[in-house]
C-alpha cells in the first residue's frame, strides 16, 4: 500500500471527483479545494484530455493531494495512468484484471461495489478499499448493516453525498466519501468567469470538512 497517499486521503476524508471538461482550470480548481480543506482529487477518464488533467494537477498539486483516477474499466488505463504518476484508481465496478494490474503498478485499488458479495471478492482481489456506488440507493444504514459482518474493510460512498450524509457516513464507519457535483457545481464548467464559482467551491469544500471534523 503507498501509505503517503493513503494518509492524504484519510486526512480529510473526502475524494474530490473531477468529471467534465475543466477548460485548462484545473489547477486553479484543485487550489480551491485544497484551501477549503480537501486532499484527495479524482479525474475521471470519461473526461476531455484526462490523462493530461492528472498529469498537470500531479505537477501542481502533487506535493500535497494525493490525486488519482476515476471510471477506469481496463488494465490499460491503469497502465498510463501509472505511467504519468497517478496514484490511486476508482472503478464503478469490480473488475479483478483492473485490481490487480493496479497492485501489481503500486496503486491504491478502489473498485465500484455494491453487494456484500462484490465487496468481499474486491478485498480478496487485493482493493484497499471499496467505492459503495450508488450510494443514494444504499444509504448509511446500508454501511451499518455491512460493517456488521465485513468490520474492517474500507468504505467510500459516493453518490448523492452532502456534508451532512458525509459527517453520517463516517460516523455510520465509513473511511471516505466520493462528491462530485455535489461539491463543483455545473457553474464551473459554464461560466467565463470561474472566480466566483471558485469561492462557492472552496466554500463546499470548507462544509465537508467542517462536518467531518466537528
Amino acid at each position: 500500500m503507498n501509505n503517503s497517499t493513503f494518509h492524504r486521503i484519510e486526512a480529510s476524508r473526502v475524494i474530490a471527483i473531477l468529471r467534465g471538461n475543466l477548460r485548462g482550470h484545473e489547477r486553479v480548481l484543485a487550489d480551491a479545494l485544497h484551501a477549503g480543506g480537501l486532499t484527495a482529487l479524482e479525474v475521471t477518464l470519461n473526461s476531455p484530455d484526462a490523462f493530461g488533467v492528472i498529469e498537470r494537477l500531479l505537477h501542481h498539486a502533487g506535493d500535497r493531494m494525493a490525486i488519482g483516477a476515476g471510471t477506469v474499466l481496463q488494465p490499460d488505463e491503469v497502465e498510463r495512468v501509472a505511467a504519468i504518476g497517478g496514484q490511486f484508481i476508482v472503478s464503478p465496478n469490480r473488475d479483478v484484471r483492473v485490481i490487480a494490474r493496479t497492485k501489481e503498478l503500486g496503486l491504491l485499488s478502489f473498485p465500484g461495489c455494491y453487494t456484500p458479495s462484490e465487496v468481499v471478492e474486491a478485498t480478496q482481489a487485493g482493493a484497499d478499499a471499496v467505492k459503495l456506488f450508488p450510494a443514494t440507493m444504499l444509504g448509511v444504514n446500508y454501511v451499518k448493516a455491512l460493517r456488521g459482518p465485513l468490520p474492517d474493510i474500507r468504505y467510500v460512498p459516493t453518490g448523492g453525498v452532502t456534508p451532512e450524509l458525509a459527517r453520517e457516513y463516517v460516523l455510520a464507519g465509513a473511511w471516505a466519501v466520493g462528491v462530485g457535483s455535489e461539491l463543483i457545481a455545473r457553474e464551473f464548467f459554464q461560466a467565463a468567469d470561474v472566480s466566483n464559482a471558485l469561492s462557492k467551491i472552496q466554500a463546499r469544500a470548507a462544509a465537508y470538512r467542517e462536518a467531518l471534523i466537528a
